[in-house]
Parts: C-alpha cells; sequence; structure tokens
C-alpha cells in the first residue's frame, strides 16, 4: 500500500470532494481518482461513495482513514528523523537566465553556511529542467510559470520581473524609462522560433495592443541573440535576471522595461523530498536569498510573486 496514495485519500475524506483535494494537491481530477480506484483495488473493498454533494467514506473507508493517519505520522516522523542524519546531498535545477544573479553567488553562500550539504547542480532552459524533474534527477527547481511542472512537484511562484528591451543606446526607445508594446512593433526584433516563452510573450503583447509582430532575425540562445544585437542588427528581449552581468561590462548594450510584459518565475520542490531536513534547508534559504536580492536592489525591476514570505 503505497502512502502517497494513502494521503491522498485521507485529503479527500477530509475535504468531502474529489475536485477540491485534487486542486490541493496539485493534480488532476481524474489522475485523483485513478490512484483512488487504484488504492480500492489494492485493499478490496469501496472505500468511497459519491454523493450530489461530494463524496462520504464507506465503512472499510472510514477504518481504513482511521488506521491510516497514524501510521503517516509515524512514517513522516522517521522519513524526517532519517533525514537529519543521513540526506545531505541535494540537486537543484536552475535556468540559464538566473547564472549570475541567482545560482553563483547562492551556491556561494550555501558552501559557506552550511559546508556539509552536498550540491548537485543541473542548469539549462525550462524544458530540459523539466525532463529532470520529471525523471527525479531534481529536488528544487526553478521554471518560469509558463511552464508546467510535473504533478510531483509542488509548485509556487517565486518571483516576478519586468522583460526588458535590449539595444545599443543611441537607438533604444523608451524616454519615460519605459517602453510600451505598441512600439515594439516598429522595431526590428531578435529572437528565439517558436516555441519558446519569451517570443510568446511579446508576440502576444503586440498582437493585443493591436500591432503586427515583426520578426527580423532567429536566434535560439541567450548569447547569440545579445551577440547579434550588440552588432546592431536588431534588439532583443530577456529578463533582466538574464543580462545584468553583460550591462554592467558592456557599454555597447542597455535595456530598458517593457510595461505590462512580465515573467514569473516559479520555485519547484519534489514532494517525495520536501520533508527531508535538507531540502527544507535549502528551499528556505533560497527563498531568503531572491529576497535579499530584491529588497537590497541587487535584483532590478523584480518584485516577490505568490503569497510565501521567507523565514530565518
Amino acid at each position: 500500500m503505497d502512502p502517497k496514495i494513502l494521503d491522498y485519500f485521507l485529503r479527500v475524506t477530509e475535504l468531502g470532494s474529489i475536485n477540491r483535494a485534487a486542486a490541493e494537491l496539485g493534480l488532476s481530477q481524474p489522475s485523483l481518482s485513478r490512484w483512488l480506484s487504484l488504492l480500492e483495488r489494492d485493499v478490496g473493498a469501496p472505500l468511497l461513495t459519491r454523493t450530489s454533494r461530494g463524496v462520504r467514506t464507506t465503512d472499510a473507508g472510514e477504518r481504513l482513514a482511521e488506521r491510516a493517519r497514524p501510521i503517516l505520522r509515524q512514517l513522516d516522523l522517521l522519513r524526517d528523523e532519517i533525514g537529519r542524519e543521513a540526506v545531505t546531498q541535494v540537486a537543484l535545477g536552475m535556468p540559464s537566465a538566473l547564472q549570475h544573479i541567482v545560482t553563483v553567488p547562492f551556491v556561494a553562500q550555501i558552501v559557506r553556511d552550511h559546508p556539509k550539504v552536498n550540491l548537485r547542480l543541473h542548469e539549462g532552459i525550462n524544458n530540459s529542467i523539466r525532463t529532470l524533474m520529471e525523471n527525479g534527477s531534481v529536488d528544487i527547481g526553478i521554471m518560469t510559470s509558463a511552464e508546467r511542472s510535473p504533478e510531483s512537484f509542488d509548485t509556487k511562484p517565486l518571483v516576478r520581473e519586468h522583460l526588458m528591451l535590449v539595444g545599443p543606446p543611441s537607438d533604444t526607445p523608451g524616454p519615460a524609462g519605459d517602453i510600451s508594446p505598441e512600439e515594439l512593433r516598429h522595431i526590428e526584433l531578435i529572437l528565439p522560433g517558436r516555441p519558446n516563452m519569451i517570443r510568446a510573450e511579446i508576440e502576444g503583447a503586440i498582437t493585443r495592443s493591436g500591432g503586427v509582430f515583426r520578426r527580423h532575425i532567429e536566434a535560439e540562445t541567450l548569447s547569440l541573440c545579445l551577440e547579434l544585437t550588440r552588432q546592431g542588427l536588431g534588439h532583443t528581449v530577456m529578463p533582466y535576471s538574464a543580462i545584468h552581468a553583460r550591462l554592467a561590462d558592456d557599454s555597447s548594450l542597455t535595456a530598458v522595461p517593457i510595461k505590462g510584459v512580465d515573467l514569473t518565475w516559479s520555485l519547484c520542490v519534489n514532494r517525495t523530498r520536501v520533508h527531508t531536513v535538507t531540502v527544507q534547508r535549502i528551499v528556505t534559504a533560497l527563498r531568503n536569498f531572491v529576497t535579499t536580492q530584491i529588497t537590497e536592489g541587487d535584483w532590478p525591476h523584480a518584485v516577490l510573486a505568490g503569497p510565501d514570505s521567507p523565514t530565518s
């Protein structure tokens, strides 16, 4: 009997609704129903009765719920106890765009403050990080909210930041300190081809403003988009986090925020590891680090996203 499925079953009994339980667990209703059916086959008895107001437990379901709660509690305590002593390795999946503003300085902080924690780092684009999540190679990951994380991960918004128009200082509009989507329709853009999250956001913003998206050059990597822009062949678009290191060292480029066009980074934690002490410690440290970067002005054009506030 899988403890995970028992936990799903208990959540349904507490809420009296498969739909509400699925929403809280981050599962689809059909997926949760399949898990419950597997549990009923496993125990050999019906556990839930569907009614017009939701679901109620059968006699067998009531007995299972009563016996399962203390068992799951003991499993949680055991996992936590073992985790304190044995789990010291945490695998992070980080987007390439955050390398300079988050990944490198955060890892340096963990090495300094938690020398017994072994970090395994994976870096890539959204699709590659999602693949690592699906095959269980990542404990904690950051992806854009446009990329749906696997159901085995708890996912919450972390940071929202403006997308920036990047180009030569003498040729980048934005007299008021920013630029509108309407103005983008007149600019030759260097962007990745489809499917690409930034391309989709910009194309959608221009279309909603009544304009027509003008693709000038398609370049599939961040570094190539920036180099073509630096050569004066057009403008590119990316979050500030992806270009802040280049802007500090390269006076041939400048960036202005695009009004109303944002990117949200989400923090994803593997449910099978979420209760381990080391993973909890790294998650808390990462949230606090990001908060500090923003509040101290080291991550301009970004704000915290979601209801969670960092704790010490």
